[in-house]
């Protein structure tokens, strides 16, 4: 009885081994008629079970797979600060933008005209902005004001381009300015002092893992359908583009195949006339797509497979896009 009960015992030990089948085939084997074979037997299956417990215990873990496919989150939404309370008919949005984390852009168009809102922020808290003096001391022709605050018609250089600025307060600068518009001085200041505060943001549908202080994120597009994405790199200096991102309806073409975070893509070599193009799949008809600039266009940007595509791995894609109001009021 009392083997039996040691046998019973060892059975769901060996149960638990990671590997039991030896040992369960052990114990199911015939009887031996001596009772001193059985209790070897046992013992010896007893040690077995202990050996293949500490076997499993000291086995180092597996590492997880690396990902496959693109990081996935709900990314926040870039403030754009103000919005305008007033717009002429036929106007409608088609353009949101953000700039090295510092200017956000607002265009409204109706065909060839067009109506941006700009909000500008200092570069570094305690710098005095150049832009707050030359407010401040615009010549008596040129200056204005909205709402109270202090304003100026800026010289843009261009007949048919009007831009009127003012101060909200020391921290901001708001600037309207309009593109081929009839009568564009009184519409300007009919805007401005139509424009306030507000929560619209723009919802980029990825993201790149490079300082805020050195790309550029815009959204445009007529309707939410034919929307786009660009992000540019402008590096550390802000001087020059490095690439431009966008998610588009098919690859670049040509190159040779390269994978980016376990997912086959295509790099297209740099050329002096078309730059450097690295795509990458991200759904059903909808890749995207690096691009670097021409060398005929100034200073070479990062034209190498292995400068793209460490950045392409570190793109966030967002789960939750907010499109509804491209081509609305």
């Amino acid at each position: 009885m009392t083997e039996e009960l040691i046998k019973a015992a060892l059975t769901k030990q060996a149960e638990r081994a990671p590997h039991p089948g030896p040992v369960l085939h052990a114990l199911a084997g015939e009887r031996r008629s001596s009772r001193k074979s059985l209790v070897v037997g046992l013992v010896a299956a007893l040690v077995a079970v202990l050996a293949l417990g500490a076997t499993a215990l000291m086995a180092p873990s597996q590492p997880e797979p690396p990902p496959v496919g693109f990081a996935e989150r709900e990314l926040a939404g870039l403030p754009m600060g103000y919005d305008l309370g007033w717009l002429p008919d036929g106007y409608v949005e088609t353009d949101r933008s953000t700039s090295f984390n510092q200017v956000a852009t607002r265009t409204w168009t109706s065909g060839e005209s067009t109506i941006s809102l700009m909000v500008q922020s200092r570069r570094a808290p305690g710098l005095r902005p150049v832009w707050v003096d030359d407010i401040l001391n615009a010549p008596p022709d040129r200056r204005t004001t909205v709402r109270g605050q202090p304003g100026m018609f800026e010289q843009t250089g261009e007949d048919n381009r009007e831009m009127l600025s003012w101060l909200p307060n020391p921290d901001y600068r708001v600037s309207v300015m309009l593109y081929a518009v009839p009568e564009p001085q009184g519409l300007a200041q009919r805007l401005a002092d139509s424009a306030e505060a507000s929560a619209d943001v723009l919802t980029p549908e990825f993201q790149v893992g490079l300082p805020p202080e050195r790309v550029e994120i815009s959204v445009r597009g007529s309707a939410p359908s034919t929307a786009t994405t660009t992000v540019s790199d402008f590096g550390y200096a802000g001087n020059w583009r490095e690439f431009d991102a966008t998610i588009t309806d098919a690859p670049a073409p040509g190159g040779y195949e390269v994978m980016v975070r376990g997912v086959r893509g295509t790099f297209v070599p740099f050329q002096p006339k078309t730059g450097a193009a690295l795509s990458v799949p991200v759904g059903e008809a909808r890749w995207l797509v690096f691009r670097t600039p021409a060398a005929e266009y100034g200073v070479q940007g990062p034209g190498w497979e292995s400068a793209l595509v460490p950045i392409a791995e570190q793109v966030v894609l967002n789960s939750k896009v907010d499109l509804s109001w491209v081509g609305t009021r």
